[in-house]
Formats: C-alpha cells, structure tokens, sequence
C-alpha cells in the first residue's frame, strides 16, 4: 500500500457522529450502515461546507471511550457550524496518508487491518493523539478500481540514547 507523509496545520470539521463500540468488529457494520442513511442533501450540505484540506465528505474515528469511539461524516472547513451540525478541532499533525484502491467498504476495512497490524508496529512511527481520516474520491464506491485514502496521524519514535555508566 503506497503512503506519504505531510504536515497540516490545526483544522476543524463540521459534521454529524455516532458511537460505535469496537467489540466483535462492530463497527465494521455499523458505520456503513451510518453511511447508508445519510440524505442526499445532508450530504451536499456537507460538501458545500468543505474549503480546506482535506477536501469533500469525510469520515473520522476520533475520542476512543467505552470500547469504542465516535465516528463522523463531516467536512474540513474554516466555516460557522449549522445548527444541525457539531465542530471538532483537529490539532497541528504529521499524517501518514495511505492510498486505497477498491470497492467500499472492504477496501477501506482491509486497509485499517493493514495499517494497524502490519505497517504501524514496524514503521518507526506511532499513533499521535488526532483522529483517523478517511478520504473519499468521487466515483463509483463499488468499483474494484475506487481510490479513496486513510490518514493515520503519527509521531516519529524518539530513539532512547544509550547512558554507559563507567
């Protein structure tokens, strides 16, 4: 899977959460199913929100409590929040951003799976404190040839120095 890196500046989204609990892989049904109920114009309200990077309709895990965490559909803005909407901050973070090609949401799944099971534990990185992005390019979500993204906010890790006491 192909990754950069870039750093960005503190942002805010404006959007819609859910709880999900992370027990059993749960959340691997509930937030499609989250999704699959968002009305078309809550959706182009959102994309009418986005002036910033990263850009369209997002998801994010964001504030791990209770087994679980929220999850939103919102878009990165510098915009008012409408009334039917919240704001979540997002801090200044380095994001490690990983291509995703595939039909949703397998291709997405699989990808979290990877990143958290094989990349992470051995890429000289560690999770920093910020949410998970997912980007969503148009198209066709149910084509094998679909490219989305996941942002992953990381820290490098610090190498301890060895102290030899003589």
């Amino acid at each position: 899977m192909n990754y950069r890196t870039v750093n960005l500046d503190a942002f805010s989204v404006i959007g819609m959460k859910e709880f999900t609990s992370v027990e059993n892989g749960v959340d691997f049904t509930n937030i499609p199913q989250m999704w699959s109920r968002l009305s078309a114009e809550t959706l182009s309200k959102l994309r009418e929100l986005s002036d910033r990077e990263p850009s369209g309709v997002l998801g994010l895990c964001a504030d791990m409590y209770n087994n679980g965490f929220d999850y939103w559909i919102a878009a990165a803005t510098a915009k008012d929040c409408p009334a039917e909407f919240e704001r979540l901050d997002i801090p200044a973070a380095q994001w490690a951003i990983f291509e995703v090609v595939g039909a949703m949401p397998k291709a997405l799944q699989d990808g979290f799976k990877w990143i958290f099971n094989e990349w992470l534990p051995s890429s000289g990185y560690k999770h920093a404190n910020a949410p998970e992005i997912e980007w969503y390019s148009n198209g066709d979500m149910s084509s094998p040839d679909y490219r989305s993204e996941i942002w992953i906010p990381v820290e490098k890790i610090s190498k301890q120095s060895k102290t030899i006491l003589i």
